[in-house]
């Protein structure tokens, strides 16, 4: 079956079977789906709905245990399987689409990033090598499927402007982070969310920040990984 038409064919096949007695709303439904079916294509769905699931991982480890082979294709934690072997019929239809765990891990990392981190930078300054200044220390927060992301800048004219520093917190491992980083990441995660510093130790030194995020990691009952 062509890929492009799968979703379209099976509501027109499901017109058919229902015939001209099918309930007026069950009628009306089905057209709705039969004029939307064709902008539904495998890709549509995965767009619009997988890339959002907490499920979702752009990437996985397809062999236990072994963090140097990387599948790049997309992978669904649900089901363990990649996406790409999974029909458009299927994934439309699924019915474990959920954001609940990215909601929890935002949630998270907005409360270390407002109760923790930014009082502890108040009075801080962040030195732009490039731009030879000084500036007070903002932070962003980015979420996707399994981790949300802590980032350290500073506010521009333009927006906001990244320094070599982010705080990860992950509640499961995807590919990403090295074969090295990985393992460290996998034997932290059995006791739970986990902690990941990405920075230079010169940044690191410069903020003064290691006690910092070692009392977060103890009080939000976290183990930390420096990677």
């Amino acid at each position: 079956m062509d890929n492009k038409n799968e979703i379209l064919f099976a509501v027109r096949e499901a017109k058919r079977s229902l015939g001209e007695g099918a309930d007026f709303r069950v009628a009306d439904a089905l057209d709705i789906l039969e004029g939307i079916a064709p902008f539904l294509d495998k890709d549509a769905v995965v767009k619009m709905k997988c890339r959002h699931c907490d499920s979702y991982a752009s990437a996985s480890f397809p062999l236990s245990h072994d963090f140097f082979v990387v599948d790049n294709s997309e992978h669904c934690h649900a089901r363990d399987v990649s996406i790409k072997n999974l029909a458009a019929l299927k994934l439309a239809g699924c019915k474990e689409f959920s954001r609940q765990e990215q909601e929890k891990m935002a949630a998270l990392g907005n409360a270390i990033m407002e109760e923790e981190l930014r009082p502890a930078f108040v009075e801080r300054k962040l030195y732009d090598r490039c731009k030879f200044a000084s500036y007070s220390v903002a932070f962003r927060l980015q979420s996707s499927p399994g981790s949300v992301c802590i980032e350290f800048g500073h506010k521009t004219d333009a927006g906001f402007a990244c320094c070599d520093i982010q705080i990860y917190i992950v509640n499961r491992l995807d590919p990403g982070f090295g074969a090295e980083n990985s393992q460290k990441i996998a034997a932290a995660l059995k006791n739970g969310p986990t902690m990941l510093v990405k920075a230079s130790r010169q940044t690191r030194r410069q903020l003064d920040i290691d006690y910092l995020l070692e009392w977060i990691a103890k009080k939000r009952k976290m183990d930390i990984v420096y990677l």
